[in-house]
């Protein structure tokens, strides 16, 4: 929590800086309440007590204090008003992420699917499937992004919409893959704290396949007729360096053969034992359902990773997209 206070309290000076110049826009008695409020916090980053429940003196949940960083009760020991404004901020926040999700396709040269399973009612991975150009040029091209963004809850989910936005106003561009991703990266490092990054994978179709962008992602599986290929990151994550570059690789796919995208919740899910569901078994369950098609591959996945678990809660949210070549 120590080094959560100490990126907090430059905010906070600034916060109190900003109410300050705005006496007389509010009441006085309502302008004490608010700076009271940021200098009980700032007192306590001073004795080594910010983050902390003033009730159980527990850890108070890191995502609230990344909205909320005058949060002075933990979930458990909130009052009645707060809890149901809460919930309501969360059930706006579940609304809106999943309206935010796409439609598995259905195309004459492939198909989509994917599965999205938060770990809570909200997640921070990042799902897209878009289509590009308009169907009467003949020219419509396909966009697909897996990623995952740093923290959980609320927090990660609001900062997942924000990527989604970010994207989507870029596709709208004629740009390039890789442009697209640079630009995604200096907009996200400009408009987002020091410590909030994203890993993503993303792709788009062309006349001669596929080509591929991965900035610091798990390896995309790239399932042949008779191999299965990892490609590898070759770029950082998002928001880390405005000034980062990124590279696109080219890829052929035949007929009948996948690019799978997906997030680490799968690859590093524990079973009681405390052993990691891990790639070779990920490959092995799309394997088994190769020529089924991408809905018989993503559901055999989830259902052999929730036998793999077992009575073991899931730790992280789980991503799966399937891109098949028809």
């Amino acid at each position: 929590m120590a080094t959560t206070a100490y990126a907090i309290r430059p905010q906070l000076i600034e916060r109190r800086a900003r109410l300050e110049a705005a006496s007389g826009s509010v009441s006085d008695s309502y302008l004490s309440q608010l700076l009271a409020e940021v200098d009980t916090a700032l007192a306590k980053i001073d004795v080594g007590r910010y983050g902390l429940c003033e009730t159980c003196n527990d850890p108070i949940e890191k995502d609230r204090l990344e909205l909320n960083p005058l949060c002075r009760f933990c979930l458990d020991h909130l009052d009645e008003k707060e809890r149901a404004h809460h919930q309501q901020d969360l059930d706006l926040a579940t609304q809106i992420q999943f309206q935010l999700l796409p439609q598995n396709l259905t195309l004459d040269r492939g198909e989509t699917q994917y599965r999205y399973e938060p770990v809570g009612a909200v997640g921070g991975d990042y799902c897209e499937v878009s289509l590009l150009g308009e169907p009467a040029s003949g020219t419509q091209s396909l966009f697909f992004a897996v990623g995952d963004v740093s923290g959980k809850g609320v927090a990660a989910s609001l900062l997942m919409m924000h990527l989604s936005a970010i994207f989507r106003s870029l596709l709208s561009m004629d740009l390039s893959l890789a442009e697209i991703v640079s630009r995604a990266n200096r907009l996200f490092c400009e408009s987002t704290g020091p410590s909030h990054y994203a890993t993503l994978v993303c792709g788009r179709s062309t006349p001669d396949g596929l080509e591929i962008c991965n900035a610091g992602h798990c390896p995309p599986l790239f399932l042949l007729h008779h191999a299965t290929e990892r490609l590898d990151s070759n770029g950082l994550p998002l928001g880390l360096f405005s000034g980062a570059e990124y590279t696109v690789t080219q890829h052929a796919p035949r007929e009948g053969e996948c690019l799978v995208l997906y997030s680490d919740g799968i690859t590093e899910a524990a079973n009681p034992a405390g052993d990691e569901y891990q790639h070779d078994r990920l490959i092995r369950s799309l394997r088994e359902r190769f020529h089924h098609g991408a809905h018989a591959m993503c559901d055999a996945v989830l259902h052999d990773l929730a036998h793999f678990r077992d009575a073991h809660p899931s730790a992280d949210d789980v991503t799966l997209l399937v891109v098949r070549r028809r």
